[in-house]
């Protein structure tokens, strides 16, 4: 039957499919905008000759994209703005929950410059949880908060400046769920909670995902808002082709289309021939994922609706009735002016306290939208919640109580990760290793962090630290840890590998540190054996083990954007170590190195150096805790660590355009670079049998190479040709950090 009515329906030319509805002289119009996601683009569109032709619109339904659309119409913003936020939106950063980087806590910095795929396993009551979706929608809701800000204290949508209704699906029972009332960001937010791509939306004891998985085209819910006439824009998602079916993202992808056309089909049906009018936009090969295209969509949809023209006409007002009409449903609206009192709302681990930075500064004082937003971002960018948004309540002494609902990430508060870590210079030096990491935080009301790390492979590891703050701003810290693991270390001689050890090492030890104005510092005393075995080499060599327990110290600066392949900031670090006699070393020297990282970018482009310096102040290293250079970007062209010395100094250069962006959360970019290297270190000595073997001479070198890089979710990797001014050359393959 539903064929047979679409067959009708297209049959009836575009002018005269109202014709032989009997209407009053001004009918109350209700607008269907169906779901779709970035295709939803076009009914700004549609919405943008609905004004040209001075139609009314009396009440608006919609799904998805729609409820996005439609209720930003509803809320008084008109096409033509509606057009400048959605044209103007990065939606790429728009969906990457977190907040920059350079804003995070220095020590989740720290964390994400260890290779791991960004995403995490989460145990809770003892039972492993996953994630509710790819993306939490953390910026998206504070994007609606800022769309509709001139009726963020209406709760009752019939009291919009457009009666409004946001379609979303129960998923504990699959019931259609109407929005009438609420925030309206709420209801937009749950309507468009696409499952596996955005994290459900809970509210009043109630799970929801995406309406159109229930009513994608919710004609019947724009019948019920007494309205005489539906004017409906349908997006038609179809089917996935079957050459697209051979993944599990693809099926996922097709059931929901499956459903999603059985019930527009019904909508469809429900449509009166000759009464209702029905825009469908010619969108081409524009996807639901397209949301850089909404130029695009917005001119599909202009270009269907001018097509029904005739037919729109029908419902024009006089251009004096369309102004009064248009004055009284569009503008500014109520923004809040003032906030009141200040309530946390939804937390159960989380120290309330860790909101007091944001209560101050928007309790009792004009409201600072952009303020608000930065404050609320600072907490997110801890990593303690899923998602943190804020709504409106009026109280009766006229004051506005601003609520921040912090959902705690329910997959909490341990969380598991992994990743894969590989290098190889193809000069005999490789690296392999699956790495596994498991946080816990808020172990106590001050926040504190067990954090361990174990990698097994040709280099394992064992990393383990309890991180307990002395007060809850971080401000002072210790840090008990162990660290623990073996790495393949060789030995050159005139460009030439003689020798290869395995090296393990102990350290015990905990630091005493400080968090201020973003620059972590922090130093300790240790415990440390340090054992050397060779595995190939002249006997002569020194083997043996050796206790080196002694003190340590560290100061960090970190802004940049990305661990992996940075567009902007900088890092700075400066580390000593220094084992001590009285603490029972068997060795005696300072080590201090200072490195400093600083990338910039013009559009595409990126220009990124890296510098370091080492000393010993004039003592001899053992071999091991030499500086060493060699290898991509540390003097391309050359192996692994093949030069090392007390004293070193380095200077590098890279350039690199990105030449794909990837969509969150599966990373940033992917690029093609060069870089240019210049390296000096001193003599390069080991203890032989009986005297020090000189193993290279001091002097300067040089290196560059050329790469293809990636920044995705599974780590920065890296494939790359070192050629160095010698002649040497050497093929990279990195996973994981440089």
């Amino acid at each position: 039957m539903g064929v047979l009515v679409l067959l009708s329906w297209s049959s009836i030319p575009p002018d005269v499919r109202a014709a032989s509805c009997k209407l009053p002289a001004h009918p109350r119009i209700g607008l269907v905008l169906s779901g779709g996601g970035a295709k939803g683009s076009a009914h700004i569109g549609v919405l943008k000759v609905l004004e040209e032709e001075r139609v009314p619109i009396h009440a608006i339904a919609g799904t998805s994209m729609g409820s996005l659309v439609g209720g930003a119409y509803a809320a008084g913003l008109s096409a033509d703005e509606l057009e400048r936020r959605v044209t103007g939106i990065d939606w790429a950063d728009l969906f990457d929950d977190d907040p920059p980087r350079k804003d995070w806590p220095a020590r989740r910095k720290e964390a994400s410059a260890n290779p791991k795929w960004n995403f995490s396993l989460g145990l809770r009551d003892g039972r492993v949880r996953l994630p509710k979706g790819a993306i939490s929608g953390q910026k998206v809701q504070l994007f609606f908060n800022d769309l509709v800000k001139g009726v963020e204290t209406v709760h009752d949508f019939d009291a919009l400046p457009i009666p409004f209704r946001a379609v979303a699906t129960d998923l504990e029972n699959g019931d259609m769920k109407v929005f009438d009332r609420g925030p309206l960001p709420v209801a937009m937010r749950a309507s468009m909670s696409v499952p596996g791509v955005f994290a459900p939306i809970e509210w009043d004891d109630h799970i929801y995902v995406d309406g159109g998985l229930v009513r994608n085209m919710p004609v019947d819910v724009a019948r019920s808002m007494d309205v005489d006439v539906i004017i409906a824009v349908n997006l038609g998602s179809g089917y996935l082709p079957r050459d697209q079916l051979g993944t599990i993202l693809g099926v996922t992808g097709q059931m929901i289309a499956i459903l999603t056309e059985q019930n527009v089909k019904t909508s469809m049906a429900e449509l009166r021939q000759g009464c209702d009018l029905l825009i469908v936009p010619d969108l081409g090969d524009i996807t639901s994922g397209d949301f850089a295209r909404a130029s695009e969509a917005i001119a599909t949809g202009e270009a269907a609706a001018d097509e029904m023209r005739g037919a729109l006409r029908r419902f024009s007002l006089s251009e004096s009735e369309y102004v009064a009409w248009r004055s009284g449903h569009f503008g500014p609206g109520h923004p809040v002016r003032r906030v009141g009192e200040v309530r946390i709302s939804g937390l159960e681990r989380v120290n309330p306290e860790v909101f007091d930075g944001l209560v101050e500064a928007n309790a009792e004082r004009p409201l600072e939208r952009d303020r608000l937003a930065e404050d609320i971002q600072a907490v997110y960018g801890r990593g303690d919640f899923e998602r943190i948004s804020y709504r409106f309540q009026p109280q009766r002494d006229g004051s506005d109580l601003l609520i921040v609902d912090a959902l705690e990430k329910a997959w909490g508060p341990g969380y598991f990760g992994f990743g894969l870590v590989f290098s190889s210079d193809n000069q005999g030096d490789n690296r392999f290793g699956l790495r596994a990491t498991y946080d816990q935080t808020w172990l106590n009301r001050l926040g504190a962090e067990w954090s361990t790390a174990a990698t097994i492979g040709n280099a394992p590891n064992l990393f383990s630290e309890f991180y307990q703050p002395l007060s809850l701003d971080r401000s002072l810290f210790v840090a008990p840890y162990l660290d623990v693991g073996t790495t393949p270390e060789s030995v050159f001689v005139d460009e030439q590998r003689v020798a290869r050890y395995d090296l393990t090492r102990l350290r015990l030890g905990a630091d005493l540190g400080t968090t201020l104005g973003g620059v972590e510092m922090r130093a300790g005393a240790y415990f440390g054996e340090t054992k050397l075995d060779l595995d190939t080499g002249s006997p002569e060599l020194p083997e043996g083990q050796v206790t080196d327990s002694g003190v340590r110290g560290r100061i960090l600066y970190d802004t940049l954007d990305s661990a992996g392949a940075p567009r902007k900031g900088v890092r700075l670090s400066l580390e000593a170590l220094a084992p001590l006699s009285a603490m029972g070393a068997e060795v005696d020297y300072t080590r201090a190195l200072l490195r400093a990282t600083a990338a910039h970018s013009f559009g595409v482009n990126t220009l990124a150096a890296n510098v370091k310096a080492g000393t010993s102040f004039g003592a001899e290293m053992p071999y091991y805790d030499q500086f060493a250079l060699g290898g991509f970007l540390q003097l391309s062209g050359y192996a692994n660590d093949q030069f090392r010395s007390n004293d070193m100094a380095f200077a590098g250069l890279a350039y690199y355009r990105q030449i794909a962006s990837l969509p969150p959360p599966i990373g940033r970019g992917l690029y093609l670079g060069v870089s240019l290297e210049a390296g000096w270190l001193g003599d390069g000595v080991i203890e032989g049998a009986g005297a020090d073997e000189i193993l290279s001479t001091e002097d300067t070198r040089y290196g560059g190479s050329v790469f293809f890089g990636s920044d995705t979710w599974i780590g920065p990797a890296y494939l790359g040709l070192g050629l160095s001014a010698d002649g040497d050359s050497a093929i990279y393959v990195l996973i994981g950090s440089p």
